[in-house]
């Protein structure tokens, strides 16, 4: 039994044996070859193989966080006020409209002529003034006053030639002024009382023929007239007294002032009541 193990241990203390010296030799191999290339290494660089770096642990340092603001202190909102309700603007009336009323149409105005007008003293365009005599009273109180002013335009002016030759003038009616207000009506001119003055040569223009002075008065109250306001005044030998004239003589017509001028409305006058 012993000769049996002795047997079997002796190989195997041998195989271990060899085996531990050929780990050696290849362990010196190894590290001869390792201090080989330190040396080599060394040789290169200069630096001392037993100098061994130093190992530290560097914390990584994150990058920079940005600064969280301060947070804002919160405020408690104002107290909702309810605004005032605006005052609405005051209401101011509207003004009553003025009163009105009208003054028929074909009423008949009676005036007076505010100045002389004459056939060679005047020319077409001219206006003058003449003033109602009598006031006229019409629907809703209203009242045409006398003293008004009427407004005319000379629209014809026609001497005569001869006795035989007839005077024209033609008349507009412009306008109405009666308490401060001014108005345009549709009227015209139905007659006027026009004096005929015979026409001196470098002496006067107006001047009354001699002796026929009141036979002129009537002629110009008696005037024929077409729709254009147009009067004509008879002929110098219609009247009586005045046959003295010559018959060549040429003759100029003649409204007076304070001369009777008639004018009758075409159409109703609408007027404002006094004192609106």
């Amino acid at each position: 039994m012993r000769l049996t193990l002795f047997r079997v241990l002796v190989p195997l203390t041998a195989a271990i044996v060899i085996t531990a010296c050929s780990g050696r030799d290849e362990q010196a191999a190894i590290d001869s070859a390792i201090a080989a290339d330190s040396a080599r290494d060394l040789a290169r660089t200069g630096v001392d193989s037993a100098v061994q770096p130093e190992l530290k642990d560097v914390p990584v340092t994150p990058p920079p966080q940005p600064k969280a603001s301060a947070p804002r202190p919160k405020t408690n909102p104002p107290p909702k006020v309810n605004a005032p309700a605006p005052t609405p603007a005051p209401v101011i009336p509207a003004a009553p409209a003025p009163r009105t009323g009208t003054i028929a149409s074909g009423s008949t105005l009676a005036l007076t002529s505010g100045s002389k007008v004459c056939t060679n003293t005047h020319k077409v365009g001219d206006r003058f003034n003449a003033s109602l005599t009598n006031s006229i009273s019409g629907t809703n109180g209203v009242t045409l006053p006398a003293g008004a002013e009427v407004s005319i335009e000379i629209t014809e002016l026609k001497r005569s030639e001869d006795s035989k030759d007839n005077i024209v003038m033609g008349f507009r009616v412009v306008s109405i002024t009666a308490n401060g207000r001014t108005y345009t009506p549709d009227a015209e001119v139905v007659s006027a009382s026009i004096d005929r003055v015979r026409s001196q040569k470098g002496g006067d223009d107006a001047k009354k023929v001699a002796g026929g002075a009141a036979a002129g008065a009537i002629i110009g109250q008696v005037l024929g007239r077409n729709t254009k306001g147009t009067l004509i005044g008879a002929a110098v030998g219609a009247a009586a007294g005045a046959a003295a004239a010559s018959s060549t003589s040429d003759y100029e017509g003649c409204v007076n002032a304070g001369a009777a001028v008639s004018v009758r409305l075409t159409g109703p006058l609408t007027m404002t009541v006094a004192g609106n």
